[in-house]
């Protein structure tokens, strides 16, 4: 999966000369835990020990209930064993939305979207799935997809199905594509150890994230504060006349008709600023 070539350059940046990006650092620490997880779990299995790391490290119902909080974290560190799938499969994700998220938001956001992602998904995982071991990082990556579909939604990717046949669609397509899929996964319990829920309220605060940045459209509540902020300066800005002309005489009308008990909690408000602007006018004379 890539950005198509004619679509990269008007919306993406290249990253800073002369250090390392925090994608590129975040897989790193992820390869070196599995290369530590695999030499460990073939130690075990040499000696025929027990799954010591999938007991005590791994996010499970019964490890939290025996007190094992620090699984809430420690789960970050682990991918499955031994095929490295899991891992490439995460690396690949986070490398393709990481190199495009960073340069725009920054490794602080980044690592904030990063993080928290996967706490609260392992929470969400933990409250629906406890029966389900959870192990690696895919609520993160999905999260850097959530907030990549939000941040460049009108970005064209170029995906290859079976790595033969070119599939193209928007960024937008692909967040939306990746909610719906989450979400089927979870609701038909199909492959619980992906952690769907986790994946689900991964992508859905990678594009919360994104939009309280200021990417994407507003929200529906966001628009609504905006609205109502500026309304409220507007009728700061106001003469005494002004506000009795434009607000206090379309609510006097209505009295006239309908009488006070037709007024709304609003209405009344505005009153009472009316009373307020008309005290101010007079004490200032």
């Amino acid at each position: 999966m890539r950005p198509s070539r004619r679509q990269l350059q008007p919306y993406t940046r290249g990253w800073s000369a002369g250090r390392p990006s925090l994608t590129v650092l975040l897989i790193a620490l992820h390869t070196a835990a599995f290369v530590a997880q695999f030499t460990f779990e073939q130690w075990q299995k040499d000696r025929q020990i027990g799954d010591w790391l999938g007991h005590w490290l791994a996010l499970t119902g019964s490890g939290i209930a025996e007190g094992n909080y620090w699984q809430f974290l420690s789960f970050l560190a682990l991918h499955d064993c031994p095929l490295p799938l899991h891992l490439l499969g995460n690396m690949m994700v986070l490398y393709f939305a990481g190199r495009e998220v960073e340069p725009i938001i920054g490794s602080r956001h980044l690592l904030g979207i990063y993080l928290c992602s996967n706490l609260l998904g392992g929470v969400a995982h933990w409250l629906a799935m406890p029966e389900v071991a959870l192990v690696g990082v895919t609520a993160g990556v999905c999260a850097l997809l959530g907030a990549y579909a939000t941040i460049l939604p009108e970005l064209e990717i170029t995906w290859h199905l079976f790595f033969v046949i070119p599939l193209r669609l928007r960024a937008k397509h692909l967040g939306l594509g990746l909610v719906l899929v989450t979400a089927g996964l979870w609701a038909t319990y199909t492959a619980p150890e992906l952690g769907p829920v986790g994946m689900l309220t991964g992508t859905l605060f990678g594009w919360i994230y994104a939009k309280q940045l200021g990417f994407g459209n507003p929200l529906a509540i966001q628009r609504y504060i905006f609205e109502k902020r500026q309304r409220a300066a507007r009728l700061d800005r106001m003469t005494a006349e002004q506000f009795i002309s434009a607000e206090i005489d379309p609510i006097l009308d209505k009295v006239s008709r309908e009488g006070m008990h037709s007024l709304s909690r609003t209405e009344r408000k505005i009153l009472e600023k009316g009373r307020e602007k008309i005290a101010a006018r007079t004490s200032a004379r």
